[in-house]
């Protein structure tokens, strides 16, 4: 149990971390990702379409996103500058959602509607936490939760 809340406290740190990064990316085009970067992304999703790229920090370093679709599905993979894999999300269907983040949300904003929701997931494919995107009272929120539903940060769009 103990090594179980290490994990999910290293876990929620590096999210925190990684959405730190969000507020200094840059969009930029193919031509300016690392070579190392476009290299794996295209190995790894060579049947992706209209994919868009973001440069940013994490703690200095030079990270990249990449956002595309694939099978008639949103994704966002976040690489390293040497092309390894540092978190993915994937778009899913909101019904979907486990009942225990369902019921944060209700909880937390009792007239929103869940509007879209990704899961989060580490580079092995393990899930780390959910993002939804809800409407209530005329706002647009985006909400960062962990695999139980505990809200993390909330963002207004």
């Amino acid at each position: 149990m103990k090594a179980q809340f290490w994990i999910t406290t290293a876990l929620v740190t590096f999210s925190i971390a990684l959405s730190q990064a969000n507020a200094s990316e840059k969009e930029i085009s193919s031509h300016q990702v690392p070579k190392t970067v476009l290299e794996a992304f295209e190995k790894a999703y060579p049947d992706a379409k209209e994919a868009e790229f973001e440069q940013g920090k994490i703690e200095g370093k030079a990270v990249y996103e990449v956002e595309f679709k694939l099978n008639d599905k949103e994704y966002e993979i976040l690489y390293d500058s040497d092309g390894a894999i540092l978190q993915q999300e994937e778009t899913i269907d909101v019904k979907t959602l486990p009942e225990g983040v369902v019921q944060s949300v209700s909880q937390a904003h009792p007239k929103a509607t869940i509007e879209e929701a990704k899961k989060v997931m580490k580079h092995d494919g393990a899930v780390t936490g959910y993002e939804v995107e809800i409407k209530t009272e005329g706002k647009e929120l985006e909400l960062e939760l962990d695999t139980y539903g505990k809200i993390l940060k909330t963002e207004q769009d």
